[in-house]
């Protein structure tokens, strides 16, 4: 499994940085210019993320304003999905040639039967998390007995939910739940629960903290959850086998991306405001500070993804009956298309 990395100094000239996109204009459709002018026309490759742009997409978006996938032969136009729960499906459908996903999602669509595999992650831990208001007398998973959780409604919530709190001796039957949807940290700041699963350790409690809101956070990979990856980037499988070397083009941009983001933290905030204007900037500083080590590890390559902690995973979820059918973990993910030496 891989080891876990603390976070980066704080954030310098993120202020100067946005200040100097104020008037600079941003493309809207994600083309990239400047290396590889003149030569032949980049191969483009349509890619659907899995939300707006945000911390995680650093890297996405520094490969873009460096010309890093110009450079690699080729322009890489993403979008934000309209319905995000579609995207393995345009990506398995053809209609788009990569999408950003989650793994657990991944190994959910391949258990259906759908085409998709993920070729590399973006973010190396879960960013998942059961966060709790520590007013409400929670200072570990098992103080949840007798309190009110709130989730989305997603299948894996209550699984999730269960194993953090049995693994601090906890008695999950104990631990209510109500149905908030996707206004998590809404729900929780209003004090309409007691704590929340399913939002981001890096994000949700970066504003919550801002809005005084005393939060701790259970990270599920250290309460008993395998560790997996949190954002997976995913093509089909007859992508994979007809343009092997686009994929690999991409891979190999976006790897340097994500060097690039957490070398310049400030950059990477620029380049984030420029392509999504409504991020907070008062939290993104922070925001960064906590992504950058999961897009860029000291321990490994970017983009590194391990079939065996796959397989450890897809374990877990079919015990839970997080999955109708079992599912090979080699078919799921492959490290075949990554830059040499950043699979394994």
């Amino acid at each position: 499994m891989r080891a876990r990395r603390g976070g980066l100094g704080a954030l310098v000239a993120l202020a100067a940085a946005v200040a100097l996109l104020a008037g600079c204009g941003g493309g809207d459709d994600g083309a990239t210019t400047g290396a590889g002018a003149g030569t032949a026309p980049a191969e483009r490759v349509s890619l659907v993320l899995d939300w707006f742009p945000n911390a995680n997409h650093a890297g996405v978006y520094g490969a873009l304003q460096e010309g890093l996938f110009a450079a690699e032969g080729v322009d890489v136009r993403p979008r934000v999905p309209a319905d995000p729960t579609t995207t393995l499906k345009e990506v398995a459908a053809g209609k788009a040639d990569l999408g950003v996903s989650y793994q657990p999602e991944v190994l959910i669509a391949r258990s259906q039967g759908l085409p998709v595999r993920a070729v590399g992650a973006l973010v190396v831990h879960p960013l998942n998390s059961v966060m709790a208001r520590t007013d409400r007398g929670i200072t570990r998973p098992r103080d949840l007995e007798g309190k009110t959780v709130g989730i989305a409604g997603v299948p894996s919530d209550r699984a999730l939910l269960d194993t953090v709190v049995r693994d601090d001796g906890g008695d999950p039957a104990r631990v209510k739940t109500r149905v908030v949807g996707f206004s998590l940290a809404p729900a929780l700041a209003a004090g309409r629960v007691d704590a929340v699963i399913g939002a981001y350790w890096n994000v949700e409690q970066v504003d919550l903290a801002r809005k005084g809101v005393p939060t701790t956070v259970f990270r599920l990979e250290e309460h008993g959850v395998p560790d997996y990856d949190e954002l997976v980037l995913v093509t089909s499988e007859r992508t994979a086998r007809e343009r092997p070397e686009m994929l690999r083009a991409v891979l190999a941009g976006l790897a340097r991306g994500q060097r690039w983001a957490r070398e310049n933290p400030g950059a990477a905030a620029a380049s984030l405001v420029a392509a999504n204007p409504d991020l907070d900037a008062a939290d993104l500083p922070e925001q960064l500070r906590l992504t950058l080590p999961l897009l860029s590890p000291d321990d490994e390559p970017p983009l590194t993804v391990d079939v065996a902690e796959w397989t450890a995973f897809a374990t877990w979820m079919r015990e839970r009956g997080l999955l109708q059918e079992p599912v090979d973990a080699a078919d799921a993910v492959t490290p075949e298309f990554l830059p040499a030496g950043d699979g394994r």
